[in-house]
C-alpha cells in the first residue's frame, strides 16, 4: 500500500554537518474507508518544544497526537463518487451526516492539489481549492471530494485542551 511520494528527513551528523537522514515514503499508510484514500502518517511530535533528535515515525496510525505533541498527515481522497457506493457499485447519494467527526485538536489543513469540501453541522459548506487552508478548532466536521479527481490535502493536528472545547470529541477517537 502506497501513495508513491517521497519524504525526506534530514538530521545532524557527528560532525555537525547536516545530512539526509532517510528519503523514501514514510513507514505507515492506511486506507480506512477505501483501497484509493491513503491517510500517511508524515511525522509525529511527542511534545513541544520537541528535540531534533527524537524519532517521528511510529509503528502504528493514529489520528489524533500524543499529548503535548503534534501530528502531521498526508489524506490522498478519492472522489465521493468512488467511496461512496452501494452493494451493486453505484453511487447512493452522500449525506453531510456521514462520518462527521470531532477531534479534540486544533488542525491546520491545507490543500495541496485537487478540491475539497469542509462539512460543518450548520448548512454551510465550504468549498477548497489547491493552496486554500484551513484552521478546524475542535469543529464538528467531515471532508468530502465532490469532483472527479483524486485530492491530496495535509492536516497537522495539535494536541488542545479538552477542557476548552465547547462539546465532547464524537465519533473514533483513534484510526
Amino acid at each position: 500500500m502506497t501513495d508513491d511520494f517521497r519524504r525526506i528527513v534530514t538530521a545532524v551528523d557527528s560532525d555537525g554537518h547536516s545530512i539526509v537522514d532517510s528519503d523514501g515514503p514514510p513507514p505507515v499508510v492506511i486506507s480506512p474507508r477505501h483501497p484509493e484514500q491513503f491517510l500517511t502518517a508524515i511525522w509525529t511530535v511527542g511534545q513541544l518544544p520537541t528535540s531534533y533528535i527524537a524519532p517521528g515515525d511510529r509503528d502504528s496510525f493514529r489520528l489524533s497526537p500524543p499529548a503535548g505533541g503534534v501530528n502531521i498527515i498526508r489524506n490522498k481522497l478519492p472522489p465521493d463518487s468512488v467511496v461512496y457506493v452501494d452493494a451493486d457499485g453505484q453511487p447512493p447519494p452522500v449525506t453531510d451526516e456521514e462520518n462527521l467527526h470531532r477531534t479534540a485538536t486544533v488542525d491546520f489543513i491545507c490543500v495541496l492539489e485537487g478540491e475539497l469540501w469542509l462539512i460543518l453541522e450548520g448548512d454551510e459548506d465550504v468549498h477548497l481549492q489547491a493552496g486554500d487552508c484551513v484552521v478546524q478548532r475542535g469543529t464538528v466536521h467531515a471532508w468530502r471530494n465532490r469532483t472527479d479527481q483524486a485530492t491530496t490535502f495535509l492536516a497537522v493536528l495539535f494536541d488542545a485542551d479538552e477542557d476548552t472545547l465547547a462539546a465532547d470529541p464524537i465519533g473514533p477517537k483513534a484510526l
